[in-house]
């Protein structure tokens, strides 16, 4: 009989197809144990034997099974019963260890429900298996720690977790299962080359601030920009509530449904229809229009070219707030002047949460994709998708004009830099639903 098994200690005897499953008849030609595995006893004698049916990789579109009898002995002394190993099949599972490798390869690009579906395993089955492989995943595979690390939250699966973003490569450095200051001192106190981190894009959490001094004290934080200009907005919208509560019924649907959007989309975003409701309100709501352009102005601050140059451009647009707006302003200016260096580091290091805000919605969407799926898996999906992994990998070649902190140490090799799942691939995936 032809060997379609092609697994070392197996022969095939026969085959038959069951409920749309290819079931192999099998046996097992691994030798005789010499001695008792337990206290080293000879002589052993045959105990009879069992038939297990194992899963393995599929073939001709269809689930694989083996059914093997295998023979048992047991030791004439201690009475130990013995079955001899055969190499090819895991001890832990009823499956082949080339089937565990198969759904190693495909756990973190496909569905758990497809993988379960072309294997014949059960989803639970399939979900420890990938679990399994992320632990030694944990332990095997280093991403290079970012020299530019966005930090923020996503709640996902009940909690708060926190993601971490090479914001120089656009990756997934890596997600904690929450964003604890204690827990997050401990992740850090173990991250390896932590001192490669020089700036740190964040918002305002006072936790995150702690954990830099202490952990990554030759690090500076930045205070995300769209943390900060969301501030404007929102004292805008309160002036802009204020304003609609003293109109007539009409009026105020007016301005609530036609007019709002338009007044918090920034200037580069707007259409020509933005435009004319700005137009509109200057004519017709002075006092909103003067808000409106208060925001604007803050908005732009970032604009300018350098720190002096932003940090006087602050300065002159406090001193433009009249006295009727202070109470919703004022309050842009006590966050800006008490986070004011983290702030305006923005022009030393201009880096924003951008992409984590990206890998943030990836996260959400695998989440409800996954449909009751844990935390744990979602994490090794994301981190572990050898799709992502691979875009987000680079090849380091010993150029001279290289940033010192990619230099290779040796001038005639190149090798491979992990830098972590690209956001990009990721985000292209969960379109497709890949991320189930």
């Amino acid at each position: 009989m032809i060997d379609l098994l092609q697994l070392k200690g197996v022969n095939p005897i026969g085959q038959r197809i069951e409920d749309d499953i290819l079931l192999i008849l099998a046996e097992s030609n691994v030798s005789e144990p010499e001695s008792c595995s337990g206290c080293g006893s000879k002589p052993v004698y045959k105990h009879g034997k069992r038939t297990h049916v194992y899963a393995d990789t599929p073939m001709h579109g269809m689930p694989v099974k083996v059914e093997i009898e295998r023979q048992r002995y047991r030791c004439q002394s201690c009475g130990t019963v013995i079955v001899p190993n055969i190499p090819s099949l895991d001890e832990k599972r009823v499956v082949t260890k080339r089937l565990i490798e198969f759904v190693q390869a495909r756990c973190f690009n496909n569905t758990f429900t497809l993988l379960a579906n072309e294997t014949g395993l059960a989803v639970n089955t399939i979900k420890a298996i990938a679990l399994d492989y992320t632990e030694d995943l944990e332990t095997s595979v280093y991403r290079e720690t970012p020299r530019l690390l966005g930090l923020d939250e996503v709640m996902i699966s009940g909690g708060y977790r926190a993601v971490m973003v090479n914001l120089e490569m656009n990756t997934l450095f890596d997600i904690h299962d929450n964003r604890k200051l204690a827990s997050m001192r401990q992740y850090f106190e173990k991250l390896k080359d932590k001192d490669n981190i020089e700036w740190v894009c964040a918002d305002m959490w006072e936790p995150y601030k702690v954990l830099i001094s202490e952990q990554i004290p030759q690090a500076k934080l930045v205070i995300d920009r769209f943390h900060v200009v969301r501030m404007a907005s929102n004292a805008m919208e309160q002036i802009r509530k204020k304003l609609q509560s003293e109109l007539s019924h009409s009026e105020r649907l007016k301005v609530k449904k036609n007019i709002r959007w338009s007044l918090l989309k920034g200037s580069k975003s707007k259409s020509e229809y933005d435009h004319e409701v700005v137009e509109y309100i200057r004519e017709n709501y002075p006092e909103l229009a003067l808000a409106y352009d208060l925001k604007e102005t803050f908005f732009n601050i970032y604009e300018f070219p350098d720190r002096a140059s932003g940090e006087a451009a602050y300065k002159e647009w406090k001193d433009a707030i009249p006295l009727k707006f202070s109470p919703e302003f004022n309050t842009v200016i006590k966050i800006v002047d008490s986070h004011y260096e983290d702030i305006f580091n923005y022009f030393d290091c201009p880096i924003t949460n951008g992409y984590t805000e990206a890998m943030n919605g990836v996260m959400k969407a695998a989440n409800r994709m996954g449909r009751g799926y844990s935390y744990e898996v979602i994490r090794a999906k994301l981190l572990f998708s050898k799709i992502a992994r691979q875009s987000g990998s680079v090849i380091v070649q010993p150029y001279s004009d290289r940033p010192s902190h990619l230099k290779e140490a040796s001038p005639k090799e190149k090798s491979f830099r992990d830098y972590g799942a690209s956001i990009l691939t990721l985000d292209t995936m969960s379109e497709r639903g890949e991320l189930d």
